[in-house]
């Protein structure tokens, strides 16, 4: 849940030139490009890369001052705040850790080892035999293979940068086992699955001859027929999706969906002013700080389904006894409405022989005879005995 902060835009604007916007943001509960969205969307100058750099060192630095607001953009900013969840003290530990754990700096080479880990190598003889999809990527995975999905021109960067990775982990005593899925690393015991994608690029689609004439001849049909073909549509794709040639590595918790909370631990790419191989000592640190991640959401998982367990058998104790109960009650019930009906028959044998003439007819005798049985038989199933079975054979 979020909940909303209201700013001018000069409240807005002196908050950004006075704090670093990755700082600010976190305290927003947001990432820096939200907040930088939201500065651009109301037309609030933020500071250039190497801003605070610059600050920092005492080099002189350009202001960029908040002009009027255009035309349609209130005065008025509304910023979603979302609360920092709450971190556990073994998570945050093992975070502060982690870099006491780690040799940095960690360089990726740039010409093959004399000799390759073991799963760089599967992933090395993998990339060789795809062939490129529609758009450009070659996919793989499977088996003792990393899930990856990049272009030809980085296949021989990526090899290196997971050999470089998986030697790291090794190092620092960890894991990389391969798995009927891919590859899992075993960080601390806990596993985790790493996944190496190239991200995507776009540019509008362009028609080809054959698209065109399917558009052409739709048109003709349509012309001849416009009843039919009453209605416009869409003849191509809008956009053609390409490799970009950056790289991204992503680290998951395999006991969680991609939907839900903590599933994942960490994400790094390229960016603008450092590749992905430059991140190789924080992927190792991250990936030791997500270990304990992992732990607390098996725990709780665990913790969790142990209740849930115990809520079910308590569900099923309690329908247990209330079916018991509604058995006793029905009991109870039906020997009650036998006792009601004893008491009649009683009241009415003694009518009978209060009011017997002095010379009985067979009718008469036979009438009392029936009475005085089912008497007799209504007050044996009332006896003691006869309830003590009765509640045996219902127990």
């Amino acid at each position: 849940m979020s909940n909303q902060k209201e700013y001018t835009r000069q409240e807005l604007y002196d908050l950004v030139w006075s704090t670093p916007m990755v700082k600010l943001a976190k305290d927003f509960g947001l990432s820096d490009v939200g907040l930088r969205k939201t500065c651009v969307k109301h037309g609030i100058p933020t500071p250039p890369l190497g801003y605070w750099a610059k600050l920092n060192f005492g080099k002189p630095v350009k202001k960029t001052p908040l002009g009027p607001p255009a035309e349609g953009v209130r005065d008025r900013v509304l910023v979603s705040v979302f609360p920092a969840a709450e971190v556990p003290d073994e998570v945050a530990q093992a975070a502060t850790s982690a870099r006491d754990r780690v040799q940095a700096p960690i360089v990726v080479p740039n010409e093959p080892p004399a000799r390759f880990h073991p799963l760089a190598e599967a992933l090395r003889r993998a990339m060789r035999s795809a062939k490129p999809d529609d758009e450009g990527f070659l996919r793989v995975g499977g088996s003792g293979v990393l899930g990856t999905a990049i272009s030809q021109a980085n296949r021989d960067r990526a090899i290196f940068l997971v050999d470089t990775l998986f030697k790291a982990l090794e190092s620092a005593s960890q894991q990389i086992k391969a798995t009927d899925g891919g590859i899992h690393a075993i960080v601390d015991g806990e596993g985790m699955v790493l996944r190496l994608r190239e991200t995507k690029g776009k540019a509008a689609h362009q028609p080809t001859k054959s698209e065109m004439k399917a558009k052409a001849d739709w048109e003709e049909q349509r012309r001849k027929w416009p009843s039919i073909y009453d209605r416009d549509r869409q003849h191509w794709r809008t956009w053609d999706n390409f490799p970009s040639g950056r790289l991204s590595l992503t680290l998951t918790d395999p006991l969680r969906s991609q939907w839900e909370s903590g599933h994942l631990l960490g994400r790094w790419h390229d960016r603008k002013a450092r590749s992905l191989e430059s991140y190789l000592y924080e992927i190792v640190v991250g990936m030791l700080a997500g270990a304990a991640v992992v732990r607390h959401n098996r725990l709780a998982a665990e913790v969790a389904k142990r209740q849930r367990q115990e809520a079910h058998e308590a569900y099923l104790r309690e329908q247990e006894r209330l079916r018991y109960q509604a058995r006793v009650d029905a009991f109870i019930e039906s020997k009650a409405d036998e006792l009601a009906k004893l008491q009649k028959i009683l009241s009415f044998q003694d009518y009978i022989s209060k009011n017997q003439s002095a010379m009985t007819s067979l009718e008469e005798d036979a009438i009392l005879k029936a009475v005085n049985d089912l008497a007799r038989r209504l007050q044996c199933g009332l006896s003691h005995e006869a309830l003590r079975r009765a509640v045996k054979f219902s127990d």
